[in-house]
């Protein structure tokens, strides 16, 4: 029979796994300064996002080949599920959530896309007919509490912004497209291995970005005629902003807990703040610190739940989002 191990080893294990989910969702959840780095510079969303899954995409094909090893064959069908997935969750999610983010704070988007296990619920129990416990409502309740004091605090800054309205219509859509995509996951997650999966989709939703950029001439051309520094910031966000961050919470869910792991990347937003105040200057007011608390406490009460649809939720989060989460 196997020791138990020590009080100290166990421990040491868990700082090692805190320290991993911890900084993959600051990683994560830094993307939204840095996409604003290089707007600072004249660079547009899709722009950005050409560069970020321009330099993504050879990592997660490596990722990819080495998950597929060995691995069953996919059919027709499950490189259909594979790119439509990808195109919901992580192409068009980091896209609205990229374009919004031009027109919002860091710390509002944060506040925003953090609403995602709230809608979760709501689509789960008017379109798939689950049953959700009266807490978890009140809970998502004070989350939405929290979007319209930080929506507030936002549109009654002293220097306002007459297009805050649109852009949380934005990362509010990309937050509502990442809840579609987590409902829609979970089979394939659970078929391919979440690596294999994530690997797959973001290499799909790669694919579309893209595309999507040689399609559109003004961002080809712009590609070519960059400041030096947003190719940096491109490279930043695919290897620190994407990448990492996946890989390493990969290794925290494989060794700890959906709830745990919903709690130690919490750390996220509230580091997303500190960023944004720090490099940016965004200091937020008091409504909009007010409408953070809410807004992350709903969401980590609704994450936390031992609902069905939030157990689903959780884990499915460790994809790299862009959306996003990699999506977003």
């Amino acid at each position: 029979m196997p020791a138990s191990p020590s009080p100290k080893n166990a421990t040491l294990t868990g700082l090692a796994i805190f320290a991993i989910v911890a900084t993959s969702a600051i990683l994560f959840c830094s993307k939204g300064v840095v996409a604003k780095l290089a707007y600072a510079h004249g660079a547009d969303a899709l722009t950005v996002l050409a560069l970020r899954m321009g330099f993504a995409l050879p990592c997660f094909a490596v990722i990819a080949a080495l998950t597929s090893f060995g691995a069953p064959p996919l059919g027709a069908g499950d490189w259909a599920r594979l790119a439509g997935l990808g195109f919901i969750g992580y192409y068009v999610s980091s896209l609205v959530n990229f374009i919004g983010l031009q027109y919002v704070s860091v710390g509002l988007e944060r506040i925003l896309l953090f609403t995602y296990p709230s809608m979760v619920l709501v689509i789960s129990a008017f379109v798939l007919r689950r049953a959700v416990s009266p807490r978890t409502w009140v809970a998502c309740g004070i989350a939405w509490l929290g979007i319209a004091a930080a929506f507030l605090g936002e549109t009654h800054a002293p220097v306002a912004n007459p297009h805050t309205g649109l852009g949380t219509a934005l990362i509010l859509l990309s937050a509502l497209t990442y809840a579609v995509f987590l409902l829609l996951s979970g089979g394939m997650i659970r078929r391919v291995g979440a690596l294999r999966f994530t690997a797959l989709a973001v290499g799909f939703s790669c694919l579309f970005m893209l595309g999507h950029a040689a399609l559109t001439p003004t961002t080809r051309s712009a590609l070519l005629h960059l400041p030096p520094a947003v190719y940096g910031y491109g490279l930043t966000l695919a290897v620190l902003g994407t990448v990492v961050p996946s890989l390493l919470l990969g290794i925290g869910l494989r060794r700890s807990t959906p709830q745990r792991v919903a709690i130690i990347s919490s750390l996220g937003p509230v580091t997303t703040l500190l960023l944004a105040w720090a490099v940016l200057g965004e200091k937020p007011n008091l409504a909009q610190v007010a409408g953070f608390a809410l807004t992350l406490g709903g969401g980590l009460f609704t994450s936390l739940r031992p609902d069905p649809v939030s157990e689903t939720a959780v884990p499915v989060r460790a994809s790299p989002r862009g959306g996003e989460s990699p999506a977003a």
